[in-house]
């Protein structure tokens, strides 16, 4: 069966709360209001149109930048895998959840600037330290 990749752009509706598991993995969760703009001719004004609610799901690596960097109200944008856990309420009622397995969360710089922090990575024994030479994988000329 195939997947679903979306991409998505929204606004960051809970904090995020990362849980660790015993093998050491990790996850960190949330809840991404996706809505689209129109503009009304009538009044002349912006307003929300439909809205989509995804709980994002992040894991190992990614769920660590996530945990360190995206709060509640964050315009981020969020691609990876789209699909609906089912579920049944205390009530015995049956419920659909959209859910997305993301591959890459980042800022909408629409809404913000930043500064990326890149952890440090160590110099090899054949590296000369040149920039771009890690891209490249030789010394530039």
């Amino acid at each position: 069966m195939y997947e679903t990749i979306v991409s998505m752009v929204g606004r960051v509706i809970t904090e995020p709360a990362r849980h660790r598991f015993p093998n050491g993995d990790q996850k960190t969760s949330f809840r991404l209001m996706a809505s689209e703009r129109r503009f009304n001719r009538e009044t002349q004004e912006w307003g929300d149109g439909d809205r989509l609610f995804v709980t994002v799901n992040s894991w190992r690596r990614l769920a660590e930048g996530v945990a360190n960097s995206v709060v509640k109200g964050d315009n981020v944008m969020v691609t990876g895998r789209l699909y609906v856990r089912q579920y049944q309420t205390s009530g015995g009622d049956q419920r659909d959840s959209y859910e997305l397995d993301a591959r890459a969360i980042g800022p909408d710089l629409n809404w913000c600037t930043v500064a990326v922090e890149r952890p440090p990575r160590p110099l090899t024994e054949a590296s000369t330290g040149q920039p771009g030479e890690e891209v490249i994988g030789r010394r530039a000329a």
